[in-house]
Order: structure tokens, then C-alpha cells, then sequence
């Protein structure tokens, strides 16, 4: 029998690195938020019967974005035989809020404190085994990043998973608020399965649509526990989703304060850094300069060396000569020695000619976004799209479109307002990716004589047609308006890994390969 156990956490915690380490799949991990779009799934390491599903990056189970509602539908519709619930260590306040919910759905779960080698590193302190008393589930302490407690959390899930105990919410709201849920379980909930009432009735409570719509609530009982939310709102002077808000968190602040010792640190090595980079005078002239070091590196020197050996030596020196022997040692006809040798050989050499700068530039662009600079990025471009009508979130579809450009318009459904997700998807094609990049440097070759700063402007004209586009279509009706708030988590600075650079850069190069290996060469 399949044991399915759902990996559940913030945007940005590890949750899929921590994926990939159980698994050994080959998923992109990156910096920016909603990295996993839609669910993952991979078998555990030594369990052919333990299936690993990479839920979304969500702050809560209310449906706000499209990765909420994935991941709340996979939890309340499949409900997983347990959860492993991975937290962000470094900032336990805010990850915390997620994990009270998650223990309102009855599940077994398993907390993994990732991040503990940084929360060390910090002088910081977190009692495990008092968070885990005050949780009422298993804590585990872990790095993803090294691999540190990984395989021990994933068998404490399957153990939770075959025991099948339930998790019991610790966490018991005011009076007032109790006696509604009571009320709304008895009311509505009775025919449902007891360890899944707590979390339904919290969300009726909420007046949660999608919920009380898909639960098919008469109206007359609606109207009778209506009374009882009116009464609690009435006597804390707070509408109900603001009520179990503000408890949630004073309770998340009552744990912290019982397992947590925080060290007399100033500004951390990340915020020095970020005066700098995310200046608000020198964060764009930083941003391109280095984009423009990553192309005249890729471009113009270390990839152009690697290109220039493949070119005349690799295919000039020993592909063709070899191939040209071969077909004609084998008497075959000289048009089809031609038509083989010059024509289909020549032309998946010209590809393959670009797959070193290609291979460079997508090293470099791993470096940048494993160290977290990419996501600071977007924090930066936000000042300048804004003028434009677009939000700085938009940026993100346009990084991932570097690569390639179906998943940066698949990476736009992150954006929650519809006008602002379909101008980033029109206008994401806008940007340079690995099938357009052999187009730029046949340009540069024929056109500009190699000169390597073809290349990075291409980058740049992408960006001015991209805010020209802007600027036209938020003169439309169906694109008017302000661009949504961007607020995004900037995760701290750190020493990129060898395998995840490298995982990254075959990614991006394989499918480079595919591409242009394939439609350009026909």
C-alpha cells in the first residue's frame, strides 16, 4: 500500500530543495517565491512505496493565490496520509502561522526546523523539544541545503503516516470563540469525520465562500451560526478573519517566547549588503553592471574560447572530416555525402556551437540566483516598472523566461491580478531566452562582427520594448488601473551549492539543447 506524505511550507523555506534531497528529482530550485507552481511528486529514497508531494509555497490556507488553493485542495480533497511541514528556522513567527492551520486538518504531521545551521551560525537558540510539547507533533532539526536530518524527518513521517495518529490542534481560541466553533461543528459539521471539524469550522467561522459554497450549507443554518460570529465580532470589536488572525499569532508568540533565545546581533551580513545592492540610487546601475559582465564573460571571452575550440576544432577538425571519410568509404553518392555532411551535420554543429556560451551564461545566472540576488532583483526592477504599469513581481516570469520562455509565462500565475498576469505574459516574450540566443549571435557574428556587447544589449532592448509595452497597454480599458502592492520575501545571502548550480545549468542547457538542436537546426 503507497504511503503519500505532502510537503507543506513558506515560499523560500527549503521545502524544495528539501524535495529534491528526498527524491533525487530534478527540479529547478531557485530563490524567488512560487517556485513550484504546480505539485510535484517523487518517490523517497529506499521507500518504492512512499510517494513525496511538493506542494506549492503558501503563507496560509485561505485561498488568495493560485498556489493556496492548490495546495488546500490537495490537503482538504486527497488529504495525505501525513505532513511534513518544513519551516524557515531564521524566522519562526511567520512560518509558525501556517503550521497552526495545518494542525487544524487533522493529519499526522512532522515539523522539520530547516535552516538550523543558520540559526546557529546567528548565536540563535530553539529548544526543539519544547516547540515540539507545545506543538504536539514531532520536531526534527534539519538542513536541506547540507543534507543534515533530511532522511530522519522523511522516516518520521512515514512512521506518523503507518501509525495513522491524528494531529490535535494544542491551540484553544478565547471563550467566546470556542463556543462558536462548537456551535458550527454541531450545526454543520456533525456528519464529518471529528479530527476534520476543528479546521472546517475555523474557516465557516472566517466566512470562508469557497468553502461554505463547496459544502453546500443550507441557508437557515447558515443564518443560525451567523449569530454567533456576529456575537464574537461584536464583543472583540474585529471582523472574524482579523479575530483568529490576531489569536493565531499571540499564540505563535507565546511559543516563540517559551523556545526561542535570540542573540544581541545588530544588522546581520544580508542587510549590510542590501544597503548596497538594493540602494535606492545604486541598485540599477549594480544590476547592470553585472548583467553585463555576466555576457561579456559568456559571450565574449570564456564562452566565445569554449564556442571557438567547438566550432573549428570539434566539429571542423574531427566531426566533418570523420563523417566525410565515412560516407565515402561506404561508396555513398556525392549529393547525398553533401546534402548529409554540409547540410544536416554543418547545421547541428552551428548549434552546437552555441551550447558553450549557453552553458556559461546559464552558470552564471545559477550563481546569481542561488545566492539570492536574483529575488533582489525583482525588489529593485519593481521601482522602475511601476512607472509602467507593472509590478515588480512581474519580473520574476521575465527571470525564469531567461532560460526559457514557457515556463516564464507559466511562472506568471503567481500574480494574483488578472490585468497585471496577462500583460506579463505578453509581454515576457520580450526577453532573451535560450532559443532566441543563437539568433542574437549569428547577429553579432554577421552583422556587428562578434562584439560582445551584442548580446548584453539584446538583454536591455528587451527590457525598454517590455516598458514601451507597458506604457501602451495601460492606455487600454481592459489594462487601466495601478499595478497590485509587491511585497516579497528577500531570503538572506549565501555561499551558492555545487549541486544546485549545476542541477540548474543542465536544466536550462538540456533544454537549450532540445530546442534549438531541434526547431532552429529544421
Amino acid at each position: 500500500m503507497e504511503i503519500k506524505i505532502a510537503l507543506a511550507g513558506n515560499p523560500n523555506c527549503g521545502k524544495t530543495t528539501l524535495f529534491n534531497a528526498l527524491t533525487g528529482a530534478n527540479q529547478f530550485v531557485g530563490n524567488w517565491p512560487g517556485v513550484t507552481v504546480e505539485k510535484k511528486e517523487g518517490r523517497l529514497k529506499g521507500e518504492k512505496d512512499v510517494i513525496i508531494t511538493d506542494l506549492p509555497g503558501i503563507y496560509s490556507l485561505s485561498p488568495y493565490t493560485m498556489e493556496e488553493v492548490v495546495a488546500r485542495n490537495v490537503l482538504i480533497d486527497q488529504r495525505p496520509d501525513a505532513l511534513l511541514n518544513i519551516i524557515d528556522a531564521t524566522n519562526l513567527e511567520r512560518n509558525l502561522y501556517l503550521t497552526t492551520q495545518l494542525a487544524e486538518l487533522g493529519i499526522p504531521m512532522v515539523v522539520a526546523l530547516n535552516m538550523m545551521d543558520v540559526v546557529r551560525k546567528n548565536g540563535d537558540r530553539i529548544d526543539a523539544a519544547k516547540l515540539s510539547n507545545h506543538l504536539g507533533v514531532p520536531v526534527i532539526e534539519i538542513s536541506a541545503l547540507k543534507g543534515d536530518g533530511v532522511m530522519e524527518a522523511a522516516q518520521r513521517a512515514v512512521q506518523m503516516a503507518r501509525s495513522g495518529k491524528k494531529t490535535i490542534p494544542q491551540h484553544r481560541f478565547a471563550g467566546s470563540i470556542e463556543h462558536a466553533l462548537a456551535h458550527i461543528e454541531e450545526v454543520v459539521l456533525h456528519d464529518m469525520p471529528e479530527e476534520q471539524q476543528r479546521w472546517f469550522a475555523v474557516k465557516i467561522f472566517e466566512r470562508d465562500e469557497q468553502l461554505i459554497e463547496k459544502l453546500n450549507i443550507p441557508k437557515d443554518k447558515l443564518a443560525h451560526i451567523e449569530q454567533d460570529i456576529k456575537a464574537c465580532e461584536t464583543e472583540m470589536d474585529d471582523d472574524s478573519q482579523s479575530i483568529i488572525t490576531s489569536a493565531r499569532y499571540t499564540y505563535i508568540a507565546s511559543i516563540i517566547d517559551g523556545c526561542v533565545k535570540k542573540s544581541n546581533r545588530g544588522m546581520s551580513t544580508s542587510d549590510k549588503i542590501d544597503r548596497v545592492l538594493t540602494n535606492r540610487i545604486l541598485g540599477l546601475p549594480i544590476f547592470a553592471a553585472i548583467m553585463t559582465l555576466v555576457y561579456y564573460i559568456a559571450i565574449s571571452t570564456v564562452g566565445t574560447a569554449l564556442t571557438d575550440w567547438t566550432n573549428d576544432v570539434f566539429v571542423g577538425e574531427w566531426i566533418l572530416p570523420a563523417a566525410q571519410s565515412f560516407f565515402e568509404g561506404i561508396g555513398c553518392a556525392d549529393w547525398l555525402t553533401g546534402l548529409i555532411v554540409d547540410g544536416v551535420i554543418s547545421g547541428v554543429g552551428a548549434v552546437l556551437g552555441f551550447v558553450p556560451q549557453m552553458l556559461v551564461l546559464f552558470l552564471e545566472l545559477c550563481i546569481l540566483e542561488d545566492c539570492g540576488y536574483m529575488a533582489r532583483i525583482a525588489f529593485i526592477m519593481d521601482r522602475v516598472f511601476r512607472r509602467f504599469g507593472l509590478s515588480g513581481k512581474s519580473f520574476i516570469p521575465m527571470l525564469v523566461g531567461t532560460g526559457c520562455g514557457v515556463p516564464g509565462v507559466m511562472a506568471s500565475r503567481t500574480i494574483e491580478q488578472e490585468r497585471d498576469r496577462r500583460m506579463t505574459i505578453m509581454t515576457t516574450t520580450f526577453i532573451p531566452c535560450g532559443a532566441k540566443m543563437p539568433i542574437v549571435g549569428l547577429m553579432a557574428g554577421a552583422i556587428f562582427g562578434g562584439a560582445w556587447w551584442v548580446a548584453p544589449s539584446a538583454y536591455f532592448v528587451g527590457i525598454a520594448a517590455i516598458i514601451i509595452s507597458g506604457i501602451i497597454l495601460k492606455k487600454t480599458k481592459p489594462f487601466a488601473g495601478e499595478p497590485a502592492p509587491f511585497v516579497m520575501e528577500l531570503p538572506a545571502y549565501h555561499v551558492p551549492t555545487v549541486k544546485n548550480v549545476l542541477r540548474g545549468t543542465w536544466e536550462r542547457g538540456w533544454s537549450f539543447i532540445k530546442k534549438a538542436g531541434t526547431i532552429i537546426t529544421l
